[in-house]
């Protein structure tokens, strides 16, 4: 009887346990709903580790708490609405008050899940007050693509103009947008949660002491890129509104400096040309399509000059003849601060390029458009009708790094297992990975492979690539 019991009780024990543990995963995967927004996952949904933060310098201390970003929304719909009355389970992130002031910044990563694209919004930030937030997401923590400005709680946010399908995404940056002056221990946008509408996926643990690898790209490594267009040709905005003043700086002057910098990263062994638009069919191809010339290119583009409306559409069918000659792949680079003005539909004209059987994409950057919701509009289409990708720029140095952006090389990073740990877009960005020996595969034709990249905690370790004659070197630093 006693050796009977106890059989039939480990028996109850282990059928209680196996029930437990298949209610524990379906509680898991339960759908719940917050602030309206259903989350088929859960609270898996939202974000889990804090990867950095910067707070701008009024954020007093019972607001700088960035955890209290992570998990489900806890502040339910609570709103700021006077300065002592801010919620304390959100993270503020601050004003920039002047330009010698640090920009609020926060940075999450999905653990257990990741962003991508489905059908409606993918994206949801859960913004405690007012104030407005730039929204930037990542696919490895190195490159981000802008995809919103927003508030709400929550403020749902499509990304599927501004990334490829499939694409997954764990990081999210959230950054305040510049306004007036506010002495509130709670300025800025105000974070109690983010959420994505993506998979389940395995966590990724990550050690307290992490190591860096810094890439330090020599000019002109754009020429290797697998699937990097041969054929360039970059359109500039010269309409009159780019004599305004944008950042301290006139538009025109900002955009040709940028200009200039990026010839420098240009393929070697591409067709590069220039086309200016500034009046109603009035467009001028500046450096027909050619083996690049950097002096002429930088020439060209000094001696730009503005005037006339906006005829974005006209410079795009002039496009047609620019390429009528070259059989590679093609790319337009669209500079503009603002959308066709002149009765032109231009993302009819970019599907008419597509039309044409010409493999193009065109990558758009918009310079000072945030808050001219038609034009960034106009300018997002005619980049996606072509599965090409859309870059905000509101400054100096963001029209650089859009313009840096526009011609990615991707690479890769593997641990000593083998297994890929990062990816991301050649550029000069820091990634943060565990110590360990990598071997890192740049998608050059054909692949540079950088094997030994040895990392360590708390340190730097810098990948340098210099041109020698028939490819590139690379030093470990």
């Amino acid at each position: 009887m006693y050796r009977g019991s106890v059989h039939r009780w480990k028996l109850c024990f282990a059928i209680i346990a196996i029930a437990v543990g298949a209610c524990t995963l379906a509680l898991v995967a339960q759908p719940e709903t917050y602030e309206g927004v259903t989350f088929p996952n859960g609270k898996i949904a939202f974000a889990d580790r804090v990867i950095s933060y910067n707070a701008a310098s009024c954020v007093k201390g019972t607001f700088s708490n960035p955890r209290q970003a992570l998990g489900a929304p806890d502040s339910g719909g609570y709103r700021c609405k006077a300065w002592h009355g801010c919620d304390p389970r959100a993270v503020a992130l601050g004003f920039r008050l002047s330009e010698l002031d640090d920009r609020g910044q926060l940075i999450l990563e999905f653990v257990d899940n990741r962003l991508v694209d489905r059908p409606g919004a993918d994206l949801f930030i859960y913004i405690t007050n007012e104030n407005p937030c730039r929204v930037e997401i990542s696919s490895g923590g190195a490159t981000y693509t802008r995809v919103a400005e927003i508030t709400g709680y929550p403020a749902a946010i499509d990304i599927s103009p501004f990334v490829p399908p499939e694409e997954e995404f764990r990081f999210v940056r959230l950054i305040d947008v510049p306004d007036h002056e506010s002495m509130n221990p709670c300025p800025g946008p105000s974070i109690d949660a983010v959420g994505a509408m993506g998979p389940v996926s395995e966590p990724r643990p990550r050690p307290e002491a992490l190591g860096t690898i810094q890439f330090l790209p020599a000019a002109g490594l754009v020429s290797l890129g697998k699937g990097t267009p041969n054929d360039i040709l970059i359109i500039l905005d010269s309409s009159s509104s780019m004599s305004e003043p944008v950042d301290g700086a006139i538009k025109i002057d900002t955009a040709k400096q940028a200009l200039s910098e990026i010839v420098d990263l240009l393929p070697e062994n591409a067709l590069v040309g220039l086309r200016i638009f500034g009046g109603c069919e009035t467009s001028q191809l500046l450096v027909p399509l050619a083996p690049l010339d950097r002096a002429l290119l930088r020439e060209e583009i000094t001696a730009v000059d503005t005037g006339g409306p906006t005829p974005i559409a006209f410079a795009l069918e002039q496009a047609k003849d620019d390429f009528a000659d070259t059989t590679d792949g093609k790319m337009i680079l669209l500079v503009s601060d603002g959308a066709e003005t002149c009765k032109g539909d231009p993302i009819k004209k970019a599907q008419e390029l597509i039309d044409l059987g010409y493999d193009l994409k065109i990558n758009v950057v918009g310079f000072d458009v945030a808050y001219q919701e038609w034009a960034r509009d106009q300018l997002m289409d005619i980049a996606a009708v072509t599965g090409g990708r859309y870059f905000d720029a509101e400054s100096r140095e963001e029209l650089r790094t859009a313009l840096q952006s526009s011609i990615p090389i991707p690479y890769h990073i593997y641990n000593s297992q083998e297994k890929e740990v990062f990816s991301g877009s050649i550029g000069y960005e820091e990634v943060q990975v565990p110590p360990d020996n990598y071997r890192v595969v740049i998608d050059t034709s054909p692949p540079l492979v950088i094997d030994g990249v040895s990392v360590s905690p708390n340190r730097m370790t810098t990948i340098k690539i210099e041109p020698t004659d028939g490819g590139y070197s690379v030093q470990l630093q």
